[in-house]
């Protein structure tokens, strides 16, 4: 259930740009690997033309990841983050 409630949260971010750029990103990168042998571990990558890419990968017990976003300056923000049982934990580089 975490996966899939950080995964819509990042959607929402991937959705959320308002210039022409946003509007007409295209999808460059999309990717998701799972293991379904019970341990819930998987990869997921995805990468857009208007420069927002996330990745992430965990299993039941914890997902690791980042995503970039444009800044307004044109430089790109990184932001790591972890998410288990204790919460979502962001860490803007």
């Amino acid at each position: 259930m975490l996966k899939y409630t950080l995964i819509f949260a990042l959607a929402v971010v991937l959705a959320s740009g308002t210039s022409d750029d946003d509007r007409n990103a295209e999808l460059l990168k999309s990717e998701n690997l799972q293991n379904l042998d019970g341990a819930g571990q998987f990869q997921h990558e995805i990468e857009t033309s208007n420069g927002i890419s996330v990745k992430a990968q965990g299993n039941v017990n914890g997902i690791q990841g980042e995503y970039f976003l444009p800044g307004e300056d044109g430089k790109q923000i990184r932001v790591t983050y972890t998410a288990d049982a204790t919460g979502f934990h962001p860490h803007i580089n």
